[in-house]
């Protein structure tokens, strides 16, 4: 016969979506909309668990939990959460919830959580007839040992999300993944081995070398044996797979002499499970944020080619920006997002109209006042990519002065972006080293004289002196 699952939640999108899976999973169930319909259908339990949301009419999750509680404290209660606090985990947790479960939902870690409550439920029957011979005064403090242990483990398992959530590259993730099942496992021996998909092998990512692992591994499962040729010691090997869209990526191998037991697999479970759906998540991200990049590539290109006399322009902004920025030090982060900003930085040109941008003569006051708004223009294209908001101000500020009489927002000083002040200066000098409608190219001699004049008013001083020391001096 099916265990029973109860789902509460008011929006009836989560409700059935949540549904669908754990039915998919071998389990029946039943849903309400709001705690008090919960209770309500309770009474026609048992139930295997209950997943309610906090934020609901009538009756908030947490006033469930406590009912749920008094009528059965043997039932797990998982809390659903789009934002997973460690604040209202503590707090349901007090109130008796076994767990949580972030949004968007993942059938992997509907399946973790599942076994985990059957595991809990069993062991609450377990210690609900053995408190029943209990005194008053033992069974509180069993109690509060139960609820002290919970809230040190939700707490340990939010901090690995919090670190896993905060990692951006695939590396970072697997290093992270090595370096936090070591934490877990003192006395362990742990490596990552990457599947090559093309010849079937393992590959060591430190050190190239490859690995020969268990083959039981390709099948998904865990796998535990003797360490290979050591048939004298006592050293367990266990292989745990990182599959991700249901296909092999790699094996993390444990070896250790004592063996984990099931808190500790429990925890290497769910850090798994985490680093999954980073992975997945950072490979969507990277996917979106090259094609976007890609077609803003396309757009600054074509704005160049409007000009024969500004053809390349941004290409050679682009790289004499990343010239002064190794040359002042800045991070692979920070390299990386110049880079992108000068590469996009007069995409806002693309709303000036060809009669100003390719004018021959001097511009009027209005026909100025047009083709001032391009900063403003490319920071409204790009604000509203949600990877590119940081490149959307750096690229709004690019004609700003040092001195505070650029534009648009006549910022002065420290106030303007690091990376925008190095735009600028970039900016300016491909300007008087490049032919344009109304004059000839000027000698760099000459274009670096007008750097230096303007040296703390139009540009930061600062970079002047690094744009002369080590960029342009040794190229003159």
């Amino acid at each position: 016969m099916q265990q029973k699952v109860l789902i509460v939640d008011d929006d009836a999108g989560i409700r059935d979506t949540l549904s669908d899976l754990v039915r998919l999973l071998g389990y029946s169930t039943y849903t309400a909309e709001n705690g008090l319909k919960a209770m309500e259908l309770f009474d026609d339990g048992p139930y295997l668990c209950v997943f309610t949301d906090i934020m609901m009419p009538k009756m908030t999750g947490l006033e469930l939990i406590k009912e749920v509680k008094a009528r059965d404290v043997s039932t797990p209660v998982v809390v659903i959460t789009g934002y997973a606090s460690v604040e209202m985990a503590i707090d349901a947790m007090k109130y008796g919830a076994s767990d949580f479960i972030s949004k968007p939902f993942k059938m992997k870690q509907i399946e973790f959580i599942l076994k985990k409550v059957e595991r809990e439920k069993k062991l609450l029957q377990e210690n609900k007839r053995f408190s029943e011979e209990l005194t008053l005064h033992r069974l509180i403090d069993h109690l509060s040992g139960q609820l002290e242990k919970s809230v040190e483990e939700i707490s340990t398992l939010h901090a690995i999300s919090d670190k896993i959530t905060r990692l951006k590259g695939i590396k970072d993730l697997v290093n992270t993944m090595v370096d936090v099942t070591g934490e877990i496992l003192d006395t362990a021996d742990v490596c990552f081995y990457l599947l090559d998909r093309a010849t079937g092998k393992f590959i060591d990512l430190d050190s190239g070398n490859i690995a020969e692992l268990n083959r039981g591994i390709m099948e998904g499962n865990i796998v535990r044996d003797r360490v290979p040729g050591s048939f004298d010691s006592q050293d367990l090997e266990i292989l745990f797979p990182l599959m991700i869209e249901d296909r092999l990526f790699g094996a993390l191998r444990v070896v250790s002499s004592k063996g984990i037991d099931s808190s500790k697999e429990a925890k290497l479970s769910y850090l798994l499970q985490r680093i999954v759906e980073r992975m997945e998540n950072v490979v969507l991200y990277e996917g979106l944020y090259e094609n976007i990049l890609s077609t803003l590539d396309s757009m600054a290109k074509i704005l160049d080619a409007r000009d024969p006399h500004t053809s390349r322009h941004s290409t050679r902004v682009t790289e004499l920006s990343m010239r002064i920025g190794k040359a002042l030090g800045l991070s692979d982060e920070d390299l990386d997002v110049l880079k992108v900003s000068a590469s996009l930085h007069d995409i806002g040109k693309v709303g000036v109209p060809d009669k100003i941008l390719l004018k021959k003569g001097k511009l009027t006051l209005e026909e100025m006042d047009i083709i001032k708004k391009h900063p403003d223009i490319g920071f409204d294209i790009l604000s509203s990519i949600i990877p590119m908001k940081k490149d959307a101000e750096i690229i709004r500020h690019h004609h700003e002065r040092y001195d505070g009489k650029g534009y648009p927002m006549g910022l002065k000083g420290e106030d303007i972006p690091f990376l925008s002040r190095i735009i600028t200066l970039a900016d300016a000098f491909d300007a008087m080293t490049s032919d344009r409608p109304y004059r000839k190219a000027l000698p760099y001699s000459v274009a670096l004289q007008e750097i230096k004049r303007c040296r703390g008013t139009q540009f930061d001083p600062g970079i002047v002196d690094m744009f002369i020391r080590k960029v342009i001096t040794p190229k003159i």
